[in-house]
């Protein structure tokens, strides 16, 4: 009851203080109350939004370098090009010496098919980018900035996933 009293004083003055301040004061409150919730399905939107952006754009890189490093078939094997940017990363002249780790990586992810192997070794190549073995890969990407290490990750991952398919099937 006191409350009430108290509540109804304090209308009472603040009517008198600030007379129709007040009333713009509560319809601006509950205005960017409505903006703060359209603000955050805004936000909901936008990132589902950069989920399939993203998406897109991974899918598109994979497809350029399918066709630009790779010979189509099932499975894609590297082309010309993607055996060129190999060979001149010095991709060829580290893996015998990371072989042991990509594998090891892979065997420890329990990998069961060709698709599993490539994307496996793909990841194992991340794992591994800090290895010394990878700077040369990383000189050459520096030097050479129309290719990327995932590029060249991309197209080592299919070689890796056809040698890792033999030695699984040797085991």
């Amino acid at each position: 009851m006191v409350e009430e009293i108290i509540k109804k004083i304090g209308n009472f003055v603040s009517n008198i203080l600030l007379g129709e301040t007040k009333e713009t004061i509560i319809r601006t409150d509950e205005g960017v109350k409505r903006i703060d919730k359209d603000v955050g399905e805004i936000k909901i939107d936008c990132r589902k939004i950069w989920e399939k952006i993203s998406k897109q754009g991974e899918d598109i890189t994979g497809l350029k370098v399918h066709t630009a490093y790779g010979v189509l078939g099932s499975p894609i094997v590297p082309g010309e090009k993607g055996k060129e940017i190999l060979e001149k990363s010095g991709f060829n002249n580290v893996y015998p010496t990371l072989k042991e780790d990509i594998f090891g990586l892979m065997n420890s992810w329990n990998l069961r098919t060709l698709y599993d192997y490539e994307k496996g070794a793909e990841k194992a190549l991340h794992e591994l980018k800090n290895n010394p073995l990878m700077d040369k890969l990383k000189e050459y990407v520096v030097n050479n900035p129309d290719e990327s290490l995932e590029v060249i990750f991309k197209v080592a991952s299919w070689v890796i996933r056809d040698d890792y398919d033999k030695h699984k099937r040797e085991l």
